[in-house]
């Protein structure tokens, strides 16, 4: 089956390189990774006799829940350098300077000389994949070379299809893995059903990566308290357009409305703009006197939670929701879409009556105004408590590395 998978890559770089005179990303990732041997060989010549931990994100997401990890193996480990590895363009964009790293790159197309070639090079005492991004060529190569290998804030699904079927080799690689620091007890439940014991509950990483982010201040920020100051805020965050029907509906409540796209590039925030009437754009007239803003902004949006009365996460309506642990640890009410089940913080939340899943307009008025009325103190209580049981996740996995003698 890996024999397969391989030929099944090949021909997707194949289509990739041929997207790349279409489509932008596609572009850009090709672009990319014709680059990536080359960034590695001019920073080892910079690090001639360095040693190596080697962490691999797919895309930004993921790299948010290893964030706090990756700053806490830079502290523990002064001696060893980091590098990073991303498969989108989404994540390898806003992160390509990031400074606690020593190199940033493309993973390369996932076939096997590719792996020797970055495993070779890179020699690392220990490989770091997030959640779950299974490269088994890269995987099979590590192995090979008895480099330990873990995967952390893993999630680990019944209806994967490594899991549903055995795939010869690919389960055999599966079964490989040094360590999964998966985060709930399902994902250790179904891994255990296929032989595999060496797994950890330590939680979603992300959450510690939320609470020990080190806050810089923007300017935009002093704009949008003095937008709000007096009103209502309420906050539409990773907005997709199949989110408009909905936040639209909203616009009726008497409050400032601040839309934050997950895509803010112009085209995308044009689009959004043509739908809704009497919204501006933040980098045409700043925050202005407008009670409808689209801020066309990367990288804010989790620190601009603090100014909402309520907070609406898209993605809901569409392949599914963002992140809802951003605005939790500022404590606010969250309203969310009806596609959540991928995401167990949310299905936790939401049974517990944390955050509220809407399935029409009418229903998101409705509770909108009912929450931004009212101040609930068992929801803020839940809140708090979710936040003290599920954090420390990276300590769980840093004290684990140590006691295995991975580093």
């Amino acid at each position: 089956m890996l024999r397969l998978y391989s030929v099944g890559i090949i021909i997707y770089g194949a289509i990739l390189r041929v997207s790349s005179f279409f489509v932008p990303k596609a572009k850009l990732l090709v672009e990319g990774r014709s680059r990536t041997f080359n960034n590695i060989q001019s920073t080892l010549r910079k690090h001639n006799s360095a040693e190596w931990i080697w962490i691999h994100a797919s895309s930004l997401g993921e790299f948010e829940q290893g964030r706090y990890l990756i700053e806490q193996l830079k502290s523990l480990y002064p001696k060893y350098k980091i590098a990073l590895s991303f498969y989108s363009p989404s994540g390898y964009i806003p992160m390509q300077h990031y400074d606690k790293v020593d190199i940033v790159f493309y993973m390369p197309l996932d076939t096997y000389n590719n792996g020797l070639h970055l495993v070779n090079a890179l020699s690392p005492k220990l490989a770091i994949f997030i959640k779950y991004d299974f490269w088994w060529n890269h995987l099979k190569v590590l192995q090979e070379q008895n480099i330990p290998t873990v995967f952390v804030s893993a999630m680990i699904r019944s209806d994967q299809y490594f899991i549903k079927r055995s795939l010869g080799e690919i389960r055999s690689i599966l079964k490989g893995v040094s360590h999964y620091y998966v985060q709930t007890e399902e994902s250790k439940t179904i891994l255990n059903s296929i032989g595999i014991h060496q797994t950890t509950i330590s939680g979603d990483s992300r959450l510690d990566s939320i609470l020990n982010e080190t806050q810089s201040d923007f300017p935009v920020f002093e704009e949008i308290s003095n937008w709000t100051k007096g009103r209502k805020c309420i906050i539409y965050g990773s907005i997709h357009a199949s989110d408009l029907s909905i936040i639209q509906a909203m616009f009726d409540i008497d409050a400032c409305h601040l839309i934050v796209p997950h895509d803010v590039d112009d085209n995308n925030c044009e689009v959004i703009r043509s739908a809704i009437k009497s919204v501006a754009i933040y980098t045409e007239s700043g925050m202005g006197h407008d009670d409808i803003v689209i801020l066309n902004k990367t990288g804010l949006l989790r620190s601009i939670y603090r100014f909402a009365d309520l907070v609406y996460i898209g993605g809901g309506f569409g392949a599914g929701i963002h992140n809802t642990l951003e605005p939790l640890v500022h404590l606010k009410p969250i309203l969310i879409g009806p596609r959540y089940d991928k995401f167990p913080e949310a299905v936790e939340l939401t049974q517990k009556q944390v955050i509220t899943s809407i399935s029409t307009p009418d229903q998101a008025i409705t509770l909108a105004k009912s929450i931004l009325d009212e101040n609930d103190a068992q929801r803020l209580q839940k809140q708090q408590e979710y936040i003290e049981n599920n954090s420390g996740a990276t300590q769980i996995i840093c004290r684990s590395i140590e006691e295995n003698q991975w580093i």
